[in-house]
């Protein structure tokens, strides 16, 4: 993924800030616990990835909208302090909102916000609008290659 820079990835859509800045404070802080709709994908050195199952949106031309959550480990917030700086020293996780393209095996960012340990935004991104991100291949063996085979069927 390309590094994000700040200036560059302002919230455009207030509605999808609200949104989710809603779900997560409205989510307990870990996988187990979140309730029949959070399912576990994927947990490595870095953190445990999660995903909304029953809140899925069908787009056109098989794409599927899905919130992911990702709690950081003390591994990841080592990486992200590297990758973005100071700001993520005290990171706790982050809620995503992917589109996954079933048929051609893509994938594209729509908005991240990332959360300190006491609940308050690091950063906010969001792609809703200005369409950064352009879809890319589904990478084998990663998190968005599980997500895709739990989600497209």
């Amino acid at each position: 993924m390309h590094h994000l820079k700040g200036n560059r990835f302002r919230l455009r859509s207030l509605m999808a800030y609200i949104f989710l800045v809603f779900i997560g404070f409205y989510l307990p802080g870990h996988a187990e616990v979140w309730g029949a709709g959070w399912k576990y994908l994927e947990k490595d050195d870095e953190g445990i990835w999660s995903y909304d199952s029953e809140n899925i949106e069908c787009l056109a031309n098989n794409i599927i909208r899905v919130l992911a959550k990702k709690i950081y480990a003390r591994k990841g917030v080592t990486a992200a302090v590297e990758k973005y700086g100071k700001d993520y020293m005290n990171l706790d996780h982050v809620l995503t909102v992917w589109e996954i393209h079933c048929s051609q095996k893509k994938f594209r960012l729509v908005s991240s916000i990332f959360y300190s340990k006491d609940n308050s935004i690091i950063q906010g991104y969001d792609d809703e609008k200005e369409r950064y991100f352009a879809p890319e291949d589904i990478p084998g063996d990663s998190y968005i290659e599980l997500l895709h085979k739990k989600i497209c069927r």
